[in-house]
């Protein structure tokens, strides 16, 4: 596994703890958005490393979830779901208070949570390890 990917992932371990200590919606929401992109990173540096091969070229998207999916077509679905809520977290980040509810911001932090674990199973599939970094 990268040092990269690795660090990626611990980074979002550590945004995801500081979610669920968070009072605010939006705040719980937005800490748990950063921590799932910090995941996708985590997915694209694994996959960059095994294409290490291959010449590198510059990707023709900056787009986090695009990247992720383009690297393992298996985060295709967490890719859909996350680019879906980008717009709230936009709309959090601008200061909309109403952008998102307690319940909500709730569902999304478990699906994050999820989906790092998902990260984590990727990750050590491709180092071949089975120990939790």
């Amino acid at each position: 596994m990268s040092a990269r990917a690795a660090s990626l992932l611990r980074k979002a371990d550590e945004l995801l703890s500081g979610a669920a200590g968070a009072e605010a919606p939006g705040e719980r929401f937005r800490l748990s958005y950063l921590a799932a992109l910090r995941g996708a990173g985590a997915v694209v540096a694994a996959a960059e490393l095994r294409a290490s091969q291959r010449p590198r070229r510059r990707p023709a998207t900056r787009n986090a979830w695009v990247m992720m999916m383009r690297a393992d077509d298996a985060f295709a679905g967490w890719a859909d779901f996350f680019a879906d809520r980008s717009a709230t977290r936009a709309a959090v980040e601008a200061g909309a208070s109403r952008a998102v509810d307690a319940g909500d911001a709730s569902m999304f932090y478990d699906e994050v949570g999820r989906f790092l674990h998902d990260v984590e199973n990727y990750l050590s599939a491709e180092s071949g390890t089975g120990t939790r970094m």
